[in-house]
């Protein structure tokens, strides 16, 4: 998903300022999906060179000024139109750097190797805990099945990780 299109989303609820787009997004999101200043203010640059937000300069309260961004014509046009879409994108992928070293993993000493399929292992086990309890926070419908989907993908990389370790000879920890 393109964060532009989130951004345009909220936009096209009310007019923010960047920091109110950032909580919004997060307080959206959760922890599925972080983002950072350094993506944020790039995207609203860009957004409003294609003429999608403006944005206007106002004096904030503790006499700093701030960018209010908002929704133009065209850019509820192109919102709606990316929503209506029938073949968006999706990110099954395994396009990540820990994939990769896997096919480089043979240069280690095996304790090496094993070490970090372990730490690995633990992590995935971690972000599972964090998204289970996720699920049984109060919410929107759409972020609980959001992060149901996300502990779909987990189970899925926690079953990889334990086959991996059999191919390698590598006793596997508990799931």
């Amino acid at each position: 998903m393109s964060l532009k299109f989130a951004i345009l989303g909220l936009l096209d609820e009310e007019p923010h300022y960047g920091y109110e787009i950032k909580q919004k997004f997060e307080q959206m999101m959760g922890s599925l999906w972080p983002i950072s200043y350094g993506q944020l203010y790039p995207t609203l640059r860009k957004l409003a060179e294609e003429k999608l937000v403006t944005m206007q300069t106002v004096q904030g309260k503790k006499a700093v000024e701030k960018n209010v961004y908002s929704i133009t014509n065209s850019g509820r046009e192109r919102f709606l139109r990316w929503l209506g879409k029938k073949d968006k994108k999706d990110q099954l992928s395994i396009k990540d750097e820990f994939t990769l070293s896997l096919f480089f993993l043979h240069r280690l000493e095996k304790q090496q190797a094993v070490e970090l399929l372990r730490l690995k292992a633990e992590d995935v086990k971690n972000r599972e805990r964090t998204y289970s309890e996720e699920m049984r926070s109060h919410g929107p419908i759409y972020k609980k099945l959001l992060t149901r989907k996300m502990l779909l993908y987990i189970q899925a990389e926690q079953a990889w990780l334990q086959e991996v370790m059999v191919e390698i000879n590598i006793d596997c920890p508990e799931a």
